[in-house]
């Protein structure tokens, strides 16, 4: 107990104690941008926007065994969220649900597993109903059908976690040390950069420094909680650096762990009307309002490591030991985004000839209204570095730290930004009641996302955005395609699968990119597997197996970046990260 009291006591004075702080760059020009997936997540970004707007619709098993190909095909409820033409097809009515099993795993390359790489989650794929409320078989119009339905079309349940060790290796005699990465460095370089400065109080005739969070910008949150921790020291005779790395040595090894896990999906309730005209010419339109929630939780932890166990501060070619050290640091950040969108689709089928249909469906941008909440907390270990060298028994740690407010963007202050537009084109043949043959070709404008409101205050304006679209985006092509074979009148057989490619036009130039935040899926490719069996003459029942594999493009955790020279100052190494997903589906199904 003694132990710790006199540890808590040298921390509270720690800030003007004559502790030795970790060498930075002497550079006075302090004109630093900062990026990396850890860092500024106080807002959302081009890259936020970008992955919010990638659909993958699941719909019933019946869609999902073939692979989503489904834009010249219908008489399926997935038909009101692909092309609303599909409904035409309907000469009866239908209900049907699908409940979904989503198993995701995730593999950074190069580093070691940290706490999980898995997630399962339990959702519903499809439940929809599709009324046949006209007949005609005298006129040209020969149907309508109206849809309601309720579709999932993107899923962001996942986790990726994984570690990584930056080595510290001695110099040669008469060379400077190398410093291994730490995010303490970014933290003293943001307060230094935004020339924040603490708040001075003087009790007993000492004076005290202190930051209080609720005060400062969220965006640097985080530093402020390193400093809360004692991560970072404030010297007022720094000049315009006063803010210094402390009690990390200048000869520490630094393991960087990293674990991210993300829940929510965009569900889209969707009311539909199609049409069909002599059985030639199906048309159809979709209201589509879609609900979005995703939370993301991100902790990000330093262990440091030293030789015989003791920090040294390096200085002018000299090592000394530093009078405390930092052991480790753990910052956990909360980010979750809740609102709503609404869109608009269109579609056409026709069948030229007996077996061939050709249709073409054009999804509006989606205009979404979002609020965006953050908060963030820090925990640090500390010890005496005199209890190391002395080696007296069990180490004495003091933990450090401290949480955040809640900031968040409603009402007013809400994120608003339309989503790109799609078209797409599809072919299928029928051959008899034996099988179906199926294509799809979709094209999704990434560079045309516009910001349509901002919150106040914000860093960025929406012309900025504009120009992250414009410059660093591009449209995505996707190829779809299916079969289905029926070797018995109440068995089907379906295959499946699928191609995205890049959004981005240059994966490199992202990856160091200051205005980006979480990584951005760069290429998506799935297969899928599913059965059909007739239990009667209104009932069937579907299963479908999916395999969805999706590459993130090379992220770096943190990096700070001179604005006049452009040479990166700090930065962690660059990650990539794989995600592969399982889904399995069912659906009953119950004409009437």
């Amino acid at each position: 107990m003694k132990g710790m009291i006199k540890n808590m006591g040298m921390l509270c004075l720690a800030v003007l104690s004559a502790i030795s702080l970790r060498a930075q760059n002497t550079d006075a020009r302090i004109n630093y941008g900062f990026g990396g997936s850890v860092l500024n997540r106080d807002m959302l970004w081009a890259s936020d926007f970008a992955e919010l707007s990638r659909t993958h619709l699941f719909g019933t098993a019946r869609v999902m065994g073939m692979g989503g190909a489904f834009t010249s095909l219908g008489a399926d409820l997935s038909s009101m969220a692909l092309n609303p033409a599909g409904l035409g097809m309907y000469r009866s009515n239908e209900f049907s649900f699908t409940p979904l099993v989503n198993v995701s795993h995730a593999s950074t390359d190069g580093t070691a597993s940290w706490q999980n790489n898995n997630k399962t989650r339990f959702a519903f794929g499809n439940v929809g109903v599709a009324l046949n409320v006209f007949e005609s078989g005298s006129r040209a119009l020969t149907s309508l059908t109206v849809g309601l339905g309720l579709n999932r079309v993107s899923d962001f349940n996942n986790r990726y976690s994984f570690s990584a060790e930056s080595i510290f290796t001695p110099a040669p005699a008469g060379q400077d040390p190398l410093l291994m990465p730490t995010i303490a460095d970014i933290f003293s370089q943001q307060l230094n950069s935004w020339s924040v400065r603490p708040v001075s109080s003087t009790v007993n005739g000492e004076t005290n420094y202190s930051l209080p969070i609720g005060d400062m910008d969220p965006s640097v949150w985080p530093a402020t909680l390193g400093y809360d921790g004692y991560m970072i020291d404030y010297n007022p005779n720094g000049g315009v650096k006063p803010w210094q790395v402390g009690r990390i040595g200048d000869n520490a090894s630094v393991l960087h762990s990293m674990d991210v896990v993300n829940s929510g999906s965009i569900n889209e309730f969707d009311i539909s009307l199609g049409g069909n005209i002599k059985n030639i010419v199906y048309f159809g339109a979709t209201i589509g309002i879609q609900s979005v929630y995703k939370r993301t939780a991100m902790t990000y932890q330093e262990e440091y490591g030293y030789p015989d166990g003791v920090a040294q501060s390096y200085y002018n070619g000299t090592w000394s030991d530093l009078t405390e050290q930092l052991e480790m640091m753990n910052l956990y950040q909360r980010m979750v985004i809740d609102g709503s969108g609404v869109n608009f689709k269109l579609g056409v089928v026709v069948r030229p000839i007996g077996g061939l249909r050709v249709g073409m469906a054009f999804h509006t941008p989606t205009y979404y209204s979002l609020d965006y909440s953050y908060r963030a907390g820090i925990t640090t270990r500390i010890v005496q570095t005199e209890d190391i060298i002395n080696n007296s028994g069990p180490i004495q740690g003091v933990e450090a730290g401290n949480d955040s407010p809640l900031a968040s963007n409603e009402g007013p202050d809400s994120w608003n930004f339309s989503s790109p537009a799609r078209l797409m084109f599809g072919a299928s043949y029928t051959f008899g009641n034996f099988a179906i043959v199926s294509v799809d070709y979709e094209r999704d404008w990434y560079n045309s996302i516009r910001m349509k409101h901002l919150p106040r205050y914000n860093e960025l304006s929406a012309e900025d955005y504009k120009a992250e679209f414009k410059n660093n985006f591009q449209a995505t092509n996707a190829i779809r395609v299916g079969a289905e074979i029926r070797p018995l009148p109440i068995l089907a057989v379906r295959l499946g699968g699928g191609y995205t490619d890049s959004m981005l036009k240059d994966r490199e130039a992202y990856t160091y990119g200051i205005n980006s935040g979480m990584p951005v899926t760069y290429a998506s490719h799935y297969i899928s597997a599913g059965l059909g069996v007739a239990l009667s003459h209104n009932v069937s029942l579907d299963l479908a197996y999916q395999n969805v594999s999706d590459k993130l493009n090379g992220y770096q955790l943190f990096f700070s970046r001179d604005y006049e020279s452009g040479d990166l100052m700090t930065w962690s190494g660059t990650y990539e990260t794989s995600l592969t997903r399982h889904y399995i589906s069912m659906t009953l199904n119950f004409r009437f």
